[in-house]
């Protein structure tokens, strides 16, 4: 028998389907089994330590591959809810996305109709920008760094003068 999906066209047999199905649940079962496994043994549930159990709970000794389990949405979903390593990683990308900083609608209204091309001048103007302002620090330090020498080379003579007028005056 034959079956067609009307949004794509294809013909797909139905021993495909099938097959596709009976695959997808192995896949499913051999997760569930290894994550019971090593909660069982007391062990973390990593993508490895996953990987190596089904290899040891399958009956052909083949196993799953990570890439096996994470395509399968049954398998990932199980795979995700029970790897504290997952959880902790997906709460640190959460606390990250959070501290970006948010845009405002105004300032996002200012830039919505503008092409990349105008973004990329944009931003290539503030590089130039950013340059002119930083050689214009650079300069004013330098022009602060001379003013503090000559300062210092000042307060040193006041300071000589004044130790000769203490002596001059000084019977």
């Amino acid at each position: 028998m034959i079956k067609t999906h009307s949004a794509n066209e294809h013909i797909i047999p139905e021993s495909f389907r099938q097959r596709n199905q009976a695959q997808s649940q192995r896949v499913s079962q051999l997760t569930q089994k290894a994550i019971t496994q090593l909660e069982a043994d007391h062990q973390r549930v990593t993508l490895t330590t996953l990987v190596a159990t089904t290899r040891t709970l399958d009956e052909g000794g083949k196993g799953l591959s990570s890439k096996t389990i994470l395509r399968n949405v049954e398998a990932a979903t199980l795979f995700r809810k029970h790897s504290p390593a997952y959880q902790t990683r997906q709460q640190k990308l959460k606390r990250v996305k959070r501290k970006r900083a948010r845009v405002d609608a105004d300032t996002r209204a200012a830039y919505r109709g503008l092409r990349p091309s105008d973004l990329i001048q944009l931003v290539e103007d503030l590089k130039k920008e950013n340059a002119e302002i930083r050689m214009q620090r650079d300069k004013f330090q330098a022009e602060r760094e001379e003013a503090y020498r000559l300062r210092d080379e000042a307060l040193e003579h006041n300071t000589r003068q004044l130790a000769a007028l203490t002596c001059q005056r000084q019977p």
